[in-house]
């Protein structure tokens, strides 16, 4: 995604590249500061497709 201004990063936190957020069907969100492997962005989008109680 292309934040030109640095609103995107700003808002959610984010001071470098790469970055990622994860964000489950409840709107809890986490945000990861650096690389991750294949491996590691699968588990993390099957993780999220996981079920997630409400709070």
């Amino acid at each position: 995604m292309f934040d030109e201004q640095g609103d995107i990063w700003r808002q959610y936190k984010i001071s470098s590249q790469p970055a990622w957020i994860f964000t489950d069907s409840n709107g809890n969100q986490e945000r990861v500061v650096g690389a991750l492997s294949d491996s590691e962005i699968r588990k993390k989008l099957e993780d999220l497709q996981k079920p997630n109680p409400v709070n």
